[in-house]
């Protein structure tokens, strides 16, 4: 079974590292997701006390950027062999970044442009024993957004996974397999070892074809069948970390405590609803 963690996102970004984990302890979460900028900085063994500390188990943590102009690229490597030897000492493997589904470049280009892109990533990550999970994004308004539509379903982001490397699977989002159609059913069917990590957050009533990125709700606001989504990562047998991510909320701001015992609260009626 999967565990329930927090996303800074959600709640409590602009606290300190320390007060962060501590607020998703205390808000009744398994765990929370990771700043591994704090283990490069002051070791792996400080991050590791401090999870430990909270009996808090570790959630995702981002990729570096891959987007900038080549010369960049060096920097962005250097930076995830660091965070990547202290994922390692700490078993963290749930690093994902999330791939935009349209794009100026045609499919074909903007696959190669990815794979290029990505596999010296995914190559540093292997050598560490780790995994990079990619997101597929699917509000129709983002696969409109630019000339040319891409990859915004689990089965198509498999394939470019594949492409490239072993090591490259899925970081699975409730919000865009809502948005993108996808069943449940299907998702129960994605081998244990391509889901890298997941995320959960809820969509409000209306037309899917008019929901926004960035106008999300928490769990248990709106109309995503959340016991489902749980129910479908347990039975492909996933044992990771599963973010409340909500960035940009729909349903408003409030204190950041008040914030993430309410997500854990939808998340946990959620999680009841499906046996788990």
């Amino acid at each position: 079974m999967s565990y329930i963690c927090l996303n800074r996102g959600t709640a409590g970004g602009k606290l300190s590292v320390e007060e962060f984990v501590k607020l998703a302890a205390e808000a009744g979460f398994a765990g929370a997701d990771v700043n591994i900028a704090y283990g490069v900085e002051h070791g792996a063994a400080a991050l590791g006390d401090l999870y430990a500390r909270h009996q808090m188990r570790f959630g995702g943590w981002p990729l570096p950027d891959f987007r900038s102009e080549a010369a960049k690229l060096p920097e962005s490597h250097e930076q995830l062999k660091k965070m990547a030897a202290v994922a390692e000492k700490l078993g963290i493997d749930s690093c994902g970044t999330f791939l935009m589904p349209s794009s100026e470049l045609p499919f074909v280009e903007n696959w190669l442009f990815h794979v290029s892109r990505l596999q010296p990533f995914a190559i540093i990550l292997a050598e560490h024993g780790l995994r990079l999970g990619l997101e597929f994004v699917a509000p129709f308004h983002l696969r409109r957004k630019e000339r040319h539509e891409f990859i915004f379903t689990p089965g198509q982001m498999l394939e470019l996974a594949d492409a490239i490397g072993p090591n490259v699977g899925l970081l699975v989002d409730s919000y865009h397999c809502y948005t993108a159609g996808d069943t449940w059913e299907h998702l129960a069917q994605i081998p244990a070892d391509k889901i890298v990590l997941g995320h959960i957050n809820d969509a409000p009533k209306g037309d899917i074809s008019q929901l926004q990125d960035g106008r999300r709700l928490l769990p248990g606001e709106g109309v995503i069948d959340l016991a489902g989504f749980l129910k479908a990562l347990d039975q492909a047998g996933y044992k990771g970390p599963v973010s409340v991510e909500v960035l940009n909320p729909l349903s408003g701001s409030s204190p950041p405590r008040e914030r993430a015992i309410a997500a854990w609260q939808g998340v946990k009626r959620a999680l009841d609803a499906a046996g788990l």
